[in-house]
């Protein structure tokens, strides 16, 4: 099964913590901010503060748009990053946030870590990309005004800010980018332990 996930899809959250908001773009079942296996959003951080706790979840967090972001992890010594840097942790680890130069809005994965692998990657290249993925759930978000996307021969165009959704019985489709400018996406594989 494969969606095109448009603005209008995703969900505005309130944060565990109650500091802001996130723009739920994917998830994997369920309500709320407990019951899921996966899920993917963005949120805009306009001040410095502690992350919520996801307890047995693994997460994933990169800068989206802005200078950049410096977490500080389990006391640990203080990582910064820049625009479509990421960083993995717990879920319930103690992490604070500082701005390094302004807002931010950030690019986040959290999931399941006995019941699912995953692997992000943040792609800009010009030239033609094709890649074979057997995952379980493939996500395309793109962050260009568009990029055409080609899954087993059948084409899909993404505007800025959409997200191909590939839900896949674990047999290996063959994804393929044309040569565009510009180009920026991530792509977001999961794997069924």
């Amino acid at each position: 099964m494969i969606q095109v996930l448009t603005e209008q899809d995703y969900k505005k959250m309130p944060w565990k913590n109650g500091q802001g908001f996130t723009l739920e773009v994917a998830r994997s079942h369920g309500e709320g901010l407990d019951d899921f296996d996966w899920r993917i959003s963005i949120a805009d951080v306009k001040a410095a503060g502690a992350f919520s706790f996801f307890p047995d979840r693994q997460r994933i967090i990169g800068v989206l748009e802005g200078v950049g972001l410096t977490l500080q992890v389990d006391k640990k010594a203080p990582i910064t990053l820049q625009q479509k840097q990421f960083f993995a942790f717990h879920g319930e680890s103690e992490v604070y946030a500082e701005l390094v130069d302004g807002a931010i809005r950030d690019f986040n994965l959290i999931y399941n870590p006995q019941k699912y692998r995953a692997r992000l990657q943040w792609l800009n290249a010009q030239s033609v990309m094709s890649w074979i993925s057997d995952a379980s759930h493939v996500l395309i978000f793109n962050h260009t005004k568009l990029l055409d996307i080609v899954i087993n021969m059948e084409q899909y165009s993404l505007k800025g800010f959409e997200t191909l959704l590939v839900t896949n019985n674990c047999q290996s489709l063959q994804f393929t980018t044309s040569q565009q400018l510009n180009r920026d996406f991530c792509i977001i594989e999961l794997f069924i332990k």
